[in-house]
């Protein structure tokens, strides 16, 4: 008796530490996965529907082609293998938890490597920078 009421008093907090934020109230779903859509940098030229469900409050984004989702993360793993650290800047915000960004290659319009600094860093602008 004793472990169920522990359980249901800890519950409520395991479920809340497991959403995914929302948008203005709305959840989004990626190709019917729901992400952090804030997260996350696609190319608008891969995005074939965007669907709001004002009932549910939700926005489901459907992509023309299933492309890599490359995370931020991955991208600095390969550059510390050399022994190096970098930052990863994307449209001028820096990144503080890479592990939770996604970036699809084709939404990349330029990258910059500035060497010239005690960290190195990492500036990607992407195809819809700017447009908001």
């Amino acid at each position: 008796m004793k472990k169920l009421l522990y359980i249901l008093l800890l519950l409520p907090f395991a479920t809340m530490a497991q959403e995914v934020p929302t948008v203005n109230g709305y959840k989004t779903y990626l190709d019917n996965k729901q992400v952090d859509i804030t997260h996350y940098f696609i190319d608008p030229a891969n995005v074939a529907n965007v669907r709001t469900d004002k009932t549910n409050k939700e926005v489901h984004i459907t992509r023309k082609e299933q492309t890599e989702l490359v995370c931020l993360a991955d991208i600095l793993k390969d550059i510390k293998k050399d022994g190096a650290t970098a930052v990863i800047v994307i449209n001028d915000n820096l990144i503080e938890k890479p592990e939770t960004y996604y970036i699809e290659n084709n939404a990349i319009a330029a990258v910059n490597i500035d060497k010239t600094t005690e960290v190195p860093r990492i500036t990607i602008i992407t195809k819809n920078a700017g447009k908001n």
